[in-house]
Parts: C-alpha cells; sequence; structure tokens
C-alpha cells in the first residue's frame, strides 16, 4: 500500500480518487466476489470495456461497463500481466487515457489474481460459483460444460436435476446436503441456481422456500433442466412453493407470455378482485374438487363452504360446481401466480 501511495504523486489525477479506488478493489476482494463480478464492476468504475484471460482455462473474456460479455478475437496489445502465470487483464479505452487508468489496471491486475486463485481452490473443492453457471447457461458448449461437470464432481451421464430457488433462500440447498444429497449451488441473477444428483421427492425438500424443480437428465444437458426449473419457479406462490416442471403439462405454454397478455385476461382480472376468503375457498374447491371435500379441507360446514363458493362466483362469472369451471379456475390462479413473478410481486 505504501508503494502505491508513493507512485500517487506521479498521477495527473487526485490522490484522494486515486485512494478511492485501491479502496474499491479492496471491498470487492473483502467481500469475495466471483471472476463475473469482478470483471462487470471494473468495468463500470472505468466507464470502458475491460478483459480477463484465464490461462487456467484458456478463456479470454471481455465485459463491457453495461454488463455485457462476449469474447474477443484477440486480446490487444496493452495488457498487464498476472504473477505466477495466471493469465493476464487489460482495458479498451478509446481515445486518450484518463488519469487513474493506470492504478485502475495496476488493481484491477491484483484483484484479477487473488480472484483466480481462490476460484481454482473452490474448483478443487467442487464448489465454484462460475462452474454451475457454466454446467446450466445454454451458451455453453459441450467440451466446456462436461469440464465444468467433472470440476464440480458429476460426470456429463450422471442424472442431475436443476433447482430454481426463489431469493432469499431458506437455506434449502445447505438443507440438502445436510441430508446427504450431492449439492452445487450458485446465485445467477435474482434465482438461487442448484445441481443436485438426485430425483428429489417434494418431501425431501425442506419447508419454507419457493422452488422450481426442473427434469432430471444427464448432466450434459444440465441447461435444459435449468430452463425447466425456472420456468417451474414462475407458477410458484405461497400456496403452491414446490412446483415440477413435470407437473406443469400445457401450463407451461403460458410461461413465456408477457405479464401485460396475462394481465389482460378476463379470468386473471376477476380472480384478483376476489377477497382472500373467496380466494381460498377457491383453491380448496379446485383441489379437493367437491364442495364437501373443500369444506373438509377448510374445516367448515358443507353450507358455509358452499356460501363462500357463490360469493366467488358471482365476482368469477361462471359455475365452479362443474369440471369445467373448476378448470377455469385452476388456470387462473395459475396465470395469477404467473403474472405476479413476472411482475416481482409476492404471489397470491
Amino acid at each position: 500500500m505504501q508503494g502505491l501511495l508513493l507512485r500517487l504523486s506521479t498521477l495527473d489525477a487526485d490522490a484522494e480518487s486515486a485512494v478511492r479506488v485501491i479502496a474499491y478493489f479492496d471491498s470487492l476482494l473483502r467481500d469475495h466476489v466471483s471472476v463475473p463480478v469482478l470483471l462487470t464492476a471494473t468495468a463500470r468504475l472505468a466507464q470502458c470495456p475491460i478483459g480477463l484471460f484465464d490461462a487456467a482455462t484458456g478463456r479470454r473474456t471481455r465485459t463491457s461497463p453495461r454488463g455485457v460479455v462476449d469474447s474477443p478475437a484477440d486480446t490487444p496489445a496493452a495488457v498487464r500481466q498476472l504473477s505466477s502465470g495466471l493469465g493476464a487483464v487489460w482495458m479498451e479505452r478509446e481515445g486518450p487515457a484518463h488519469g487513474l487508468d493506470e492504478i485502475v489496471l495496476e488493481r484491477y491486475a491484483a484483484a484479477a489474481e487473488v480472484t483466480l486463485e481462490r476460484a481454482a481452490a473452490l474448483a478443487q473443492a467442487g464448489q465454484d460459483p462460475a462452474l454451475v453457471e457454466l454446467a446450466l447457461s445454454a451458451e455453453t458448449g459441450e467440451a466446456e460444460r462436461a469440464r465444468a461437470l467433472r470440476l464440480l464432481g458429476f460426470a456429463p451421464s450422471t442424472p442431475l436435476q436443476a433447482l430454481a430457488i426463489a431469493l432469499p433462500d431458506q437455506g434449502l440447498a445447505a438443507g440438502l446436503r445436510a441430508m446427504g444429497h450431492q449439492v452445487r449451488e450458485a446465485r445467477i441473477g435474482d434465482t438461487e441456481a442448484v445441481l443436485v444428483a438426485t430425483n428429489l421427492e417434494r418431501s425431501a425438500l425442506p419447508d419454507g422456500a419457493r422452488v422450481g424443480i426442473g427434469p432430471e437428465l444427464p448432466g450434459a444437458r444440465a441447461a435444459e433442466s435449468w430452463a425447466g426449473a425456472r420456468t417451474a419457479l414462475r407458477f410458484t406462490g405461497p400456496h403452491d412453493r414446490v412446483m415440477r416442471w413435470s407437473e406443469l403439462g400445457a401450463l407451461a405454454l403460458f410461461a413465456d407470455l408477457p405479464e401485460a397478455a396475462v394481465a389482460g385476461l378476463a379470468d386473471v382480472q376477476a380472480m384478483e378482485r376476489l377477497g382472500e376468503e373467496s380466494l381460498a375457498a377457491v383453491r380448496a374447491l379446485c383441489l379437493a374438487g367437491s364442495i364437501r371435500g373443500a369444506a373438509t379441507a377448510m374445516h367448515l360446514h358443507h353450507s358455509s363452504m358452499a356460501a363462500r363458493v357463490a360469493r366467488a362466483e358471482s365476482v368469477l362469472g361462471f359455475l365452479l360446481t362443474d369440471p369445467s369451471g373448476r378448470l377455469r379456475a385452476h388456470l387462473a390462479l395459475a396465470l395469477v401466480r404467473l403474472r405476479a413473478n413476472l411482475r416481482g410481486d409476492t404471489p397470491a
């Protein structure tokens, strides 16, 4: 640190700003950020594209300030080599260099060395989140996915299931690991991604989390399981906290509808106008299939349940006592949950 501070006097930029750059990268290291997060954070700080060559994987990654990641064909000539043969980093500034570019590149290089070494240690233990992202990404090549899976402790032919868990996570991955399951996890966007080498039953899942479960497929097709898990998660809610891709059936066709299209459906609008009491009655009736069965499930007299169902029917505009009406109600309930998830609200 003292050596860095001594060199600050040679920079045109304000020394206080340079110290802030040092503190910025120090904070990233304290937070144990992943390699992708380090790249994005550096690009946003520098306000120009930056790159990283990882010698261990041979992969060159370029990240823009907007977080767009691509793979450059050639590494720019002006690079900073990392120690111990870890690779190199670079900045792609158009026009004249900024006063803080040198200190940013230096601290970026130092942070990249630490982050790559940490990632290597995690990979050896099979716990590197970046490997999970590679295994689940639809853009990963076959050979790269196979390598990631092997580093995670899975063979490409191993049957795996992907789980998409709504954040904040209630410790589902840790709970599965405590139960003896082989689990690998990573945070992808606003979702916790989990790979597990087990065909999970509902009873095997710890309570509390909203989770979508993808189909069980060979590890080489993990991206397909992840896509199914994310789709299933969109149909979860407080009363349907676990959803399997295999249970969605034709509902999966609605998963990619725009939120505005779902909101415009008359049955969805009517279902959203119901009070909680009537909504609970509709849910119970859809599950039980009869007013008497729904009354038993809700610990109500059947006449009280019938009255609640009648009030719901007056709002919905169709009967719930026949199979076609219950089918409409079941679909509308699912679409209400879907719309809430598309909006980022707490599903009903």
